[in-house]
This record gives structure tokens, sequence and C-alpha cells, in this order.
């Protein structure tokens, strides 16, 4: 069952429009060392396809996944897709199903995060990590979601900025 939550200080968004982008959290086993490398909460990002379905890289590669299967109870954070970007991102990101997963990828970006003096230029075209996908997906809509990284050395808590904050409470 998949879980659309409020997160501490975001607002509450109803259930997610196809194009808009799915941060998940509550990692688990090796997920958590994404959040513990990226110092984020978040440890995977998508594209809501619609009817409960998600466009993603995963290990297995691009993939087109039913949320509510087997592998679909997570939690996650909705970012609206910026206006009129959403379907265009979206179209990109189903004609790329069947692209490779690229495990290296992850091992450059935790080390580019370690140390931050190192730069290493490596982006190979035909293969994603899930932050890569979502960004480059939104590249070919004519959109940079995250401008201070490259979209290949993008992970999914560089999407955090884009999450719909909560207006301050006012003190009693």
């Amino acid at each position: 069952m998949r879980q659309n939550v409020t997160l501490p200080g975001l607002a509450a968004r109803p259930e997610p429009k196809p194009g808009d982008i799915l941060l998940f959290t509550n990692a688990r086993g090796l997920n958590r060392m994404i959040t513990w490398f990226t110092r984020s909460r978040f440890y995977h990002a998508a594209i809501y396809a619609g009817d409960g379905h998600v466009i993603e890289a995963r290990p297995r590669g691009v993939i087109d996944r039913d949320l509510r299967g087997p592998e679909g109870a997570h939690t996650y954070a909705v970012i609206p897709a910026p206006d009129g970007a959403g379907q265009a991102a979206l179209a990109w990101a189903k004609s790329q199903i069947g692209a490779k997963y690229d495990r290296f990828d992850v091992v450059i970006i935790v080390l580019d995060r370690i140390f931050r003096h190192l730069h290493l230029n490596y982006t190979p075209n035909d293969k994603y990590s899930c932050g890569e996908f979502v960004a480059r997906a939104f590249q070919h809509a004519g959109v940079t979601l995250v401008p201070h990284c490259q979209p290949s050395e993008t992970v999914p808590g560089d999407f955090e900025p884009l999450l719909v904050r909560a207006p301050p409470e006012k003190a009693g």
C-alpha cells in the first residue's frame, strides 16, 4: 500500500498527478546508505505516471512499476511538476523504459559527496541512477530542477528544496 505523507515542515499535498516527482523516504536495508551518505531523508526518486504507477530507474533498469504491487509499500513526498513540464518529462521517461541502471554512478556520487574536492566526470548516456533519471527527464522537458549540479550528479535529496514548504506556525 502506498502512502503519501506530510513530512514535518511540508504542506499537505493531495494525490500525485502524472508528471509529478515522488521522493521516497523511510529507507530500509542498503537504501539507508544512500540517506546516510547524502545526508537526506530521501533515498529514491521517480516520476508519477498515473493510476498508481511510477516510471523509475532501479537496479534492474528503467521500469514502469505499480506502487500497489509487492515492492510498492513506500512512503513518499510529492513535488508538483513545474507548470507545463510534467507531461513532457513523463513522455521522455516512458520512452526510456528498458534502459539500464547505472550502478557505478551511485559509487561515483558517494565518492564525490565524501571527497568534495574531488570531481569525477562520469556521464554515460544510456544508463541512469534514480536522481539522474528524474533530472534528465525534466531537462528534456526544458526545466533544470537542480541548478547547482549536473543531472549525472543528482541524488534524491537534491530535490528536497523543491518540496512545498508549510508556512511557519505563529507563536501563540
